[in-house]
């Protein structure tokens, strides 16, 4: 952290494309440090959840230069390092484990854990609420507190969707516009040398979390031929009505590209054996 930390302080700083460029190598060598923890992390989580343990570093790691459509701030380049952590990659639609060092002063809500699908499209938001009131709030609930997380609030639908009948205790899963808990940390937790590890410790408490998220991606999936990944942006309607008029063929494609993958991994694991 001796070298991220200041590199994160300094982009903060200067947040401009002229001090990028005359520092590319001081930025390159923060990266390749927190690539590291990136393998690191990918191995430890995979011990406990076996989707993750193949993904390759730029499956899990993100540019520095913002992504314009996220209109925090007007801010060039992020200020924060992380690792994100998803079967099948970082854009596959399916729930991640998440770090972000972000050390203050940061635009980018500071360092934290996370778990879960930031901003899902609306189909797949329905399906979600639906699944956890006909499951059972209340059992949503246990779920939750079993990770020692709290649900990420920013966003939050301002009033209960219609055709939702929810007891009011529990009507705060039902405003959440992104299936994500968030764990805040201070800046000294990723000083410590085993932080890695003690993070793999804290992500494998929310793997149930994880696998009931994925299970519903997995029913999506199969019935809808819409994307899956988040909702930065609405569907063009171009593209929905092409999506809904060409159903049959893009479900049996994505059906035959995940048997696929299965074969793949199969394959893999025959070798290693």
């Amino acid at each position: 952290m001796d070298l991220i930390v200041p590199f994160l302080r300094d982009i903060h700083s200067n947040d401009n494309r002229e001090w990028y460029l005359a520092n590319t190598d001081y930025y390159f060598k923060a990266f390749d440090r927190n690539a590291k923890y990136i393998q690191k992390l990918a191995g430890l989580i995979g011990n406990f959840d076996p989707s993750i343990a193949r993904l390759k570093l730029h499956q899990c790691s993100f540019s520095l230069v913002r992504d314009q459509r996220l209109k925090i701030d007007n801010r060039t380049f992020n200020d924060f390092l992380s690792g994100s952590f998803t079967r099948g990659g970082k854009y596959s639609g399916y729930a991640s484990y998440y770090y972000q060092i972000s050390p203050e002063p940061s635009s980018s809500g500071g360092s934290f854990l996370a778990v879960g699908l930031y901003r899902p499209n609306k189909e797949l938001l329905d399906l979600f609420r639906k699944t956890i009131v006909e499951e059972g709030v209340e059992k949503f609930d246990a779920l939750i507190k079993s990770t020692g997380f709290t649900r990420y609030a920013k966003d939050e639908l301002k009033r209960i969707p219609s055709r939702v009948d929810v007891d009011p205790m529990f009507e705060e899963y039902v405003y959440m516009r992104h299936i994500l808990l968030i764990l805040p940390l201070d800046i000294e937790w990723f000083y410590q040398e085993d932080w890695c590890e003690r993070t793999a410790e804290v992500f494998e408490r929310c793997k149930p979390f994880v696998d009931f998220v994925n299970r519903i991606v997995d029913t999506y999936r199969r019935s809808s031929p819409l994307p899956v990944g988040h909702g930065l942006r609405p569907i063009k309607k171009l593209q929905r009505d092409y999506a809904m008029s060409h159903a049959e063929e893009i479900l049996q494609r994505r059906h035959l590209n995940r048997n696929q993958e299965f074969n793949e991994e199969l394959n893999e694991e025959e070798n290693e054996a």
